[in-house]
């Protein structure tokens, strides 16, 4: 890129060379959007510097965002960081003992906050917030809800600064981002975690724009392109991919109403390019696989007949007939390309691995996917798949500008521009993952072949060791249970035992029709009660698991109470399963479930 040493000097670039095309699309309650082209939103993004800069904000400072992924984020964003101030971005889902333990353990002098419910969880802990000067809510919000918060800050409404600006000029602040360097502090972004408090990773501007250079040599984007955000810009992941990355592009980017409303999302603002988590695609999948199961006779041998020739020509590359590709193509695979707006050249996905079989399902439907691998210490990105040509199974080439490494226990080691430079307020975590020659152990247990493409087998604290001294991976095992339609999520437990064991969270609608031909009525609270269903799940697991060795096959299962979710505590704002919450909130059932094996075994056992 243009001699850009910070992210407000991408964008300005961006502005110049695109000043009136379509930078955002922000989804209005009338169901309309509003659009901000890119000179719109340089402009907005002055006006809400300058107040910020009147209200005491300036280089140094740390200020929160607490909102979902619209209009008001990268507005926000860019304000924030081109003062020389530093974002810290908190999830909206999290509760409000994590919001105060970020925003205190930052220092935030002021926070922007989405709504009533946001404004609150900061209020809840105002005794805490001592560094905290002052409040700005983003949407539309009562005044009586603004009282309690008032007795404590001043508050302020976003669209009020939006309106004009506060005396800060353009050259003014020109001259502040200007100034900004490399190793300028962006951001802090505090990860999600399974367990204890979240780490405050340090990001500068040179991370961020070094990590949107080396997506721009795999993915790359046009001012044509048009990409539809949903995911948590408190992501890393959604903010750097799906933010910077079509920035830098001159693209636009419409924001999505959230999970509830995607479907017509896709169909309101058809997008290009897509970035997103497996979970979505897997969704998909099942939907699909649901059709094609309750479809019967000539409706269902066409669906087969497309999903084959599909995946014979576009994921095994075997000869078939193209005018009967192109036939089916037309009658039943470009439906589910047209269910997720019928223009999607690339699909980029990251967050978690996706699992194999769902990569080769869409590729099959002719939607290019692109995994990627990375985190937040990154920026995040490590390596990536080419949209037009993805080697599926593997989490993608490793962007120029990194190095990548396999340590002799496995695990995955980065050196790069993108690396962070450590934690915050946190020396001892800072050198525990950044060895003296600059290498990021990141955790992780991969595998990287000689032309530069990095699979990711597991976390290295997810590998179950047996009592037997038998070790067990068990993302692949996961990965192959979640292929059987009868279930959504699983989770691989079994340390220090004799076997593994897995807990399952039922498909609702594949199980509700099983129990219907059982003849049986069995209402969804009772269903981890029922040892017919777990029977017949423990096989749904040996029928799916066969191909493992013995040792790696489950031999029992545990049907959860409720689905893994953010809202309950067992999954992290980012999707992944916090396998210690869920171990511990089924902790009487697994000690039931061994202390029955073993109890059988005895049993069992000659005298």
């Amino acid at each position: 890129m243009q001699d850009v040493k910070n992210l407000v000097g991408m964008l300005a670039l961006t502005v110049e060379r695109h000043t009136e095309r379509p930078a955002l699309w922000d989804p209005q309650p009338d169901g309309s959007y509003r659009t901000w082209t890119y000179a719109q939103l340089w402009r907005d993004i002055r006006r809400v510097a300058s107040h910020l800069l009147e209200r005491g904000i300036g280089a140094g400072d740390f200020v929160g965002l607490i909102a979902t992924t619209r209009a008001w984020w990268p507005i926000a964003d860019f304000a924030i960081m081109s003062l020389g101030a530093h974002t810290v971005p908190v999830y909206p889902s999290v509760p409000s003992n994590q919001v105060q333990y970020i925003l205190a353990h930052a220092g935030t002098r002021a926070v922007f906050v989405e709504n009533a419910e946001q404004l609150e969880k900061v209020v809840a802990e105002q005794a805490n917030l001592p560094k905290l000067e002052f409040v700005v809510v983003l949407d539309e919000i009562a005044d009586t809800a603004l009282e309690r918060a008032r007795a404590h800050w001043p508050v302020y409404r976003f669209r009020d600064w939006l309106a004009r600006d506060a005396g800060l000029d353009a050259p003014a602040w020109e001259g502040r981002w200007r100034d900004l360097t490399p190793n300028h502090l962006a951001t802090v972004v505090y990860t999600s975690g399974t367990t204890g408090n979240p780490k405050g990773v340090c990001l500068t501007h040179g991370n961020l724009v070094a990590n949107v250079e080396g997506i721009r040599h795999v993915v790359r984007l046009n001012p044509e392109d048009r990409s539809l955000s949903y995911l948590p810009l408190s992501h890393i992941f959604e903010r750097t991919a799906g933010q910077f990355v079509p920035f830098q592009a001159g693209s636009s980017i419409a924001y999505s109403r959230g999970m509830r409303y995607i479907t017509e999302d896709f169909q309101k603002m058809p997008p290009t390019v897509f970035t997103t988590v497996p979970r979505l695609l897997e969704k998909v999948y099942d939907a699909v696989q649901a059709q094609l199961h309750a479809a019967a006779g000539m409706k269902r041998r066409m669906m087969e007949r497309a999903l084959e020739l599909g995946m014979a020509a576009r994921v095994e590359g075997q000869p078939v007939s193209r005018a009967e590709l192109a036939m089916y193509d037309r009658l039943v695979l470009s439906r589910v390309r047209r269910a997720m707006g019928g223009r999607l050249r690339a699909v980029i996905v990251g967050g978690a691995p996706m699992p194999l079989y769902v990569g080769r399902f869409f590729t099959a439907l002719g939607i290019p996917v692109a995994e990627g691998y990375g985190m937040t210490e990154t920026s995040p990105v490590v390596c990536a798949n080419f949209p037009e040509n993805p080697r599926l199974g593997t989490a993608g080439k490793v962007l120029p500008n990194l190095e990548v490494r396999i340590a002799d226990d496995g695990e995955v080691l980065v050196r790069g521009p993108s690396v962070t430079p450590g934690y915050l307020h946190n020396e001892e975590a800072t050198r525990e993952a950044i060895d003296e020659d600059g290498w990021l152990h990141t955790g992780d247990i991969g595998e990287l072949s000689e032309d530069g493409y990095l699979r990711i087998t597991d976390r290295k604290k997810n590998l179950i060791v047996l009592s037997t001294g038998k070790k067990v991976v068990p993302a692949a095992v996961e990965g192959a249970i979640l292929q059987n339609p009868f279930i959504d999520q699983a989770l691989l437990i079994g340390a220090g035992r004799k076997f593994v064991s897995v807990i399952v969270v039922p498909n609702e609608e594949a199980v509700g029709r099983w129990f219907s031909e059982q003849g049986r009525a069995v209402p969804r609270e009772r269903w981890h009660e029922d040892p017919a269903l777990a029977d017949f799940l423990l096989g749904q697991v040996l029928a799916a698991t066969k191909d493992f060795a013995r040792f790696e096959q489950p031999k029992k299962l545990l049907v959860a109470r409720e689905p893994f979710t953010v809202e309950n505590d067992l999954m992290t704002p980012t999707l992944k399963v916090r396998a210690r919450q869920v171990l511990e909130r089924y902790r009487e059932e697994i000690e039931a479930l061994y202390q029955e094996a073993a109890e059988t075994v005895t049993e069992t056992a000659p005298a």
